[in-house]
């Protein structure tokens, strides 16, 4: 994995999060309509993410996060060239420590990253699902079948 630079470095030293997911969609070919496609596992996925706080223009603070992204592997990589970066529960407090990244533990955390990510990513599964969920304006989230296989 390369190392955060630039805008995210900051939140990567010292603003962890972690995003749980049931999975992610990613989408197929060259034209539109393009096919959906929904990644996930046998249960809630763990993804590594950052956080921050940003003020909006009516002067409200909001809190916002971006899961991290990496290479992508397995299924994922049959799909798309990109995943999350995903963690196990055991590595939930080490990814969560509130201590800056550097040196060796900025390399560490790394290291981690790229072996939890390796492991969840050999667990992912796909398959195709309605192309309505390409729609944010028009689809209901609560929809259950938003997830399930089509013929």
């Amino acid at each position: 994995m390369k190392l955060a630079q630039g805008f995210w470095a900051p939140a990567f030293s010292a603003a962890r999060c972690v995003v749980p997911m049931r999975g992610y969609f990613e989408w197929t070919g060259d034209k539109t309509p393009k096919t959906p496609h929904f990644l996930h596992g046998d249960g809630l996925l763990s993804a590594a993410g950052l956080t921050w706080s940003m003020e909006l223009p009516n002067g409200e603070k909001s809190r916002c996060f971006v899961v991290i992204t990496r290479e992508a592997r397995d299924a994922s990589g049959e799909v798309h060239d990109r995943m999350p970066a995903f963690l196990t529960p055991d590595t939930w407090d080490a990814w969560l420590t509130p201590e800056k990244l550097i040196g060796d533990r900025k390399t560490e955390t790394l290291a981690m990253l790229e072996h939890t990510s390796s492991d969840v990513a050999s667990t992912i599964r796909e398959h195709i699902v309605d192309r309505k969920v390409s729609n944010s304006r028009t689809v209901d989230p609560t929809d259950p079948t938003l997830l399930e296989p089509v013929a």
